[in-house]
């Protein structure tokens, strides 16, 4: 083999095999170490466990509660902040009626929820979690509650940290034992009687059937979600928005093709009509009182106009032909007049 032949092939051997090294180095980068932290369900497992010694039924799982749970764990891990407000300010109540969970209890008091949340070391535990709310006594409230029947967990993990959140409510479905008047409990920082945020002004559909909402000052998309009994994804997915975000001033599509009541047309009587064509175009013979319908104009006499102006052209066209034959008539015959 020639020489140069032997180094073209050397040169390609050489690149492959830094191009394998360079893969498989950042395939191994890439890799997550695994976290001590446990899941949703471990959470859940450990909850039931602690019922289970106090002689209660477990806690049955709502997919509705594992949203909101995960859903504030998220806004937690994405703050660094631990607490129950959560998104644009909304509260534990305002978070599952925006999610579409029919709460139990009187609404105005915040209804049969509560919530649990801590956060620490990412390779803190479940159990170590939930052993922690267990020393304390609105914790533990939370966890034993013989009011509540379902629950939600979320674990987030973010900068080194580990959040957690349970949230547990009663539905409307459920049995309120008698007596049970108040939220159940909150759990860490929530006051056991918590106000809802006041109701958003519901706007009116406009005439394409759209209605379109203007964010107020202090107003969130769970207050709004709440108001127009829509889910808060269907107003982010109409308004192209990634997140919960909102500023006052904002115009957000809340419904899109809501039928509008066919508007009702009421004629006036026709006045007589002039004979003056100014005074015709002025002021139409019939007055339309229309409510969200086109209005239709009523002819003018324009055409008529546009019609005598085309007449009076022909006429002077025609006066010209015959000008230019008559004239071709007299230099004719002045010239036969010279021959002779």
């Amino acid at each position: 083999m020639p020489r140069h032949s032997i180094y073209i092939v050397s040169v390609f051997a050489l690149a492959a095999l830094i191009s394998l090294t360079t893969t498989g180095t950042s395939r191994a980068e890439s890799v997550n170490m695994p976290s001590a932290a446990g899941s949703p369900f471990d959470l859940i497992n450990a909850v039931n466990a602690l019922r289970a010694s106090y002689g209660l039924a477990p806690y049955s799982i709502n997919p509705i509660l594992m949203f909101t749970a995960q859903s504030q764990a998220d806004f937690m891990a994405a703050t660094g902040n631990v607490s129950h407000t959560g998104f644009g300010g909304s509260s534990l109540t305002d978070r599952l009626l925006a999610a579409g969970y029919s709460l139990a209890g009187d609404l105005s008091l915040g209804g049969f929820r509560a919530e649990n949340i801590t956060s620490g070391n990412e390779n803190r535990s479940a159990q170590s979690a939930v052993d922690g709310w267990t020393g304390d006594a609105p914790h533990l409230n939370t966890m034993i509650s013989p009011t509540l029947s379902e629950i939600g967990a979320g674990v987030a993990i973010a900068n080194g940290r580990v959040y957690y959140v349970i949230d547990c409510a009663l539905p409307t479905t459920g049995e309120v034992p008698p007596g049970s008047t108040s939220v159940a409990g909150s759990g860490s920082t929530v006051p056991s009687v918590e106000a809802r945020i006041s109701v958003a002004v519901v706007s009116t559909p406009n005439v394409e059937g759209d209605v379109i909402h203007e964010v107020q000052i202090g107003q969130s998309l769970w207050q709004i979600a709440i108001a127009y009994e829509v889910k808060i994804d269907d107003i982010k997915r109409l308004n192209n928005l990634f997140d919960n975000n909102i500023y006052p001033g904002n115009k957000l599509l809340i419904k899109t093709d809501v039928v509008v009541p066919t508007a009702s047309v009421t004629e006036v009587p026709a006045s007589k009509p002039t004979m003056m064509q100014t005074n015709a175009l002025a002021s139409p013979t019939t007055t339309l009182l229309v409510t969200a319908a086109p209005v239709t104009s009523t002819p003018s006499a324009i055409p008529a106009r546009t019609t005598v102006d085309n007449e009076s052209i022909m006429g002077v066209a025609i006066g010209i032909i015959v000008l230019a034959l008559l004239g071709g008539g007299v230099f004719t015959w002045l010239g036969s007049k010279k021959k002779e």
